[in-house]
């Protein structure tokens, strides 16, 4: 089951009032979501990729009347925002990058440490992790582990897989372990590289923070929760970038307390940044 990071400092970041609609672009189960229904009797537009979980969520809060859940991709979101006219927004949320229940229970092979289908998609649709590992050219391969995995190795691994290939096509995590097996190091960083290209996470984060700009009411707050450094480059370029329209509320990304990390040590390269709109 997902764990929501940094709920403490998120209620706070948001500082929900007692009418106030807020969106939670990545809802996964809707733990933080269900803080902020604590805090106020508006609306909340939650959005969710995954149509497993999604489905799952549905039923979670079927008899929530102030929850209204889309399936679809926070990059649609001004879309999603004027489809159902959701008006009066306060709040964004984005927890950005997989949720626990992906490691845990997909089966679609986001960890190194289950044999599973090299799929790694949010979604149905998209190039899978397989199709990334048996079609692109070194120098593609070689890109995105040294962009997505930050890996001094990146060439030597892909040139590995290539050669691998030739002989039969990688289609489990546990073939790719073996092709990786001189590198057992930088099986997280490929993973995760793998990952965030298959879903074009980056790209799309990209995308949807101006639309959440757009959306925002003035003196809304946008909350990013980012888990990988490329992530959190993005957040401070668009900070740069919109600096007559957001203020960051704090200079430097929030992170988990060591106790928070201690009960979910997946939490520990959380980095929560809050930015309102003037």
């Amino acid at each position: 089951m997902h764990i929501p990071v940094l709920k403490k400092e998120v209620i706070e970041g948001l500082n929900p009032k007692e009418d106030e609609n807020f969106i939670d672009a990545t809802f996964h189960m809707g733990g933080h979501s269900q803080l902020i229904l604590e805090k106020t009797k508006g609306k909340i537009l939650g959005i969710e990729i995954d149509e497993d979980i999604f489905k799952k969520a549905k039923e979670k809060f079927k008899d929530n009347k102030r929850v209204v859940l889309i399936n679809d991709s926070y990059v649609n979101l001004e879309e999603i925002v004027e489809e159902i006219d959701f008006k009066n927004v306060n709040g964004i949320l984005f927890d950005v990058g997989m949720s626990s229940w992906h490691i845990d229970e997909s089966k679609r092979g986001f960890t190194f440490k289950k044999d599973e289908p090299l799929n790694m998609l949010f979604k149905k649709e998209g190039m899978s992790a397989e199709e990334i590992v048996n079609t692109y050219t070194k120098d593609e391969l070689e890109r995105i582990f040294k962009d997505y995995g930050e890996e001094k190795k990146a060439r030597k691994i892909a040139e590995a897989i290539l050669k691998a290939r030739k002989e039969k096509p990688i289609k489990t995590t546990f073939e790719l372990i073996n092709v990786l097996a001189q590198n057992y190091h930088a099986l997280p960083r490929i993973f995760q590289a793998l990952r965030i290209e298959a879903n074009k996470e980056l790209e799309n984060l990209r995308k949807t923070l101006s639309q959440a700009l757009k959306v925002l009411k003035s003196g809304g707050r946008l909350l990013v929760i980012s888990f990988h450094s490329g992530e959190d480059r993005i957040v401070k370029q668009f900070i740069k970038e919109n600096k007559d329209k957001i203020e960051p509320l704090n200079k430097k990304p929030i992170v988990p307390e060591m106790e928070e990390i201690k009960q979910n040590p997946r939490s520990r390269s959380a980095k929560l940044r809050i930015l309102i709109k003037k």
